[in-house]
């Protein structure tokens, strides 16, 4: 295969082999994956506090260390992992494109890496427009296709090799892909602003770009966390002419109402 025909391929979709779920949860034990780890859970648990609610759901999630949903305001908080392996995932296993939750019952849900394996990312967007409440929120974790991370995919991602083997979609491609389905994007944050090296000295070494990022030096950041709220069209109601007489028969009893004879 060429490798232009080979690029192609992988913006297509991802060539990942094997169980990406489990790939990916042994990845971040690697040295670059502890940083990734340490940066999204940061930047989860500061997104995580300003949202309320009954019901929360989290899709995929390789946190170690610290878990961000401790930070949460929403105390019922469900993990559902992709495969069974997955540590803590309260015994829910699914697929992210066939979501088994009822329809309307969550308040929030937070997607980690999920659209980058996932065959069908729109498939999984509209399970979470199905499952959210109206004005109900969805946290997506993603790595940038740009950038120092997006051009090691594009030179390694073809050996199938987590997570340079996954399809990076981009903050400015998700926010077009919600807006189609009805979600006002309120934010989109990089994050991580060290190259992919795999090396833990030279990474603290780099530590000094995160503080440059912190003084608005145009960086670009390995991760994004892209937040949105699910949009509810508002609705002008309409005051009857007539006004019907109160019953007396108390709730939960079906009766007829008389409505006033029209002059």
């Amino acid at each position: 295969m060429a490798p232009m025909e080979r690029r192609l391929k992988i913006r297509r979709g991802h060539r990942c082999k094997g169980k990406t779920a489990a790939a990916l949860r042994q990845w971040y034990g690697t040295p670059l994956g502890r940083a990734l780890e340490a940066a999204e859970a940061a930047r989860l648990r500061e997104t995580l506090a300003s949202l309320f609610g009954y019901h929360l759901l989290l899709v995929g999630g390789h946190w170690r260390e610290e878990d961000p949903l401790d930070e949460s305001r929403i105390r019922h908080c469900v993990r559902m992992g992709l495969d069974a392996g997955l540590d803590g995932a309260d015994g829910l296993f699914g697929e992210a494109a066939r979501l088994p939750i009822a329809s309307d019952s969550l308040d929030a849900i937070v997607l980690s890496h999920v659209l980058e394996f996932s065959e069908d990312p729109h498939q999984v967007l509209r399970e979470v427009d199905r499952c959210l409440i109206p004005e109900g929120h969805l946290v997506v974790l993603g790595f940038n296709p740009f950038g120092l991370w997006g051009f090691r995919r594009l030179l390694v991602g073809w050996r199938g090799e987590v997570p340079w083997c996954g399809r990076f979609i981009g903050p400015g491609r998700l926010h077009d892909w919600l807006l189609l389905l009805g979600f006002d994007v309120l934010e989109a944050v990089p994050f991580l602003f060290r190259p992919p090296v795999g090396r833990e000295g030279v990474l603290r070494r780099l530590a000094g770009l995160e503080r440059l990022a912190e003084r608005r030096w145009p960086l670009p950041g390995a991760a994004f966390l892209l937040l949105a709220r699910k949009r509810v069209i508002g609705m002008t109601p309409i005051r009857p002419r007539w006004r019907p007489r109160r019953s007396l028969l108390s709730p939960g009893v079906i009766g007829s109402q008389r409505m006033p004879r029209s002059e």
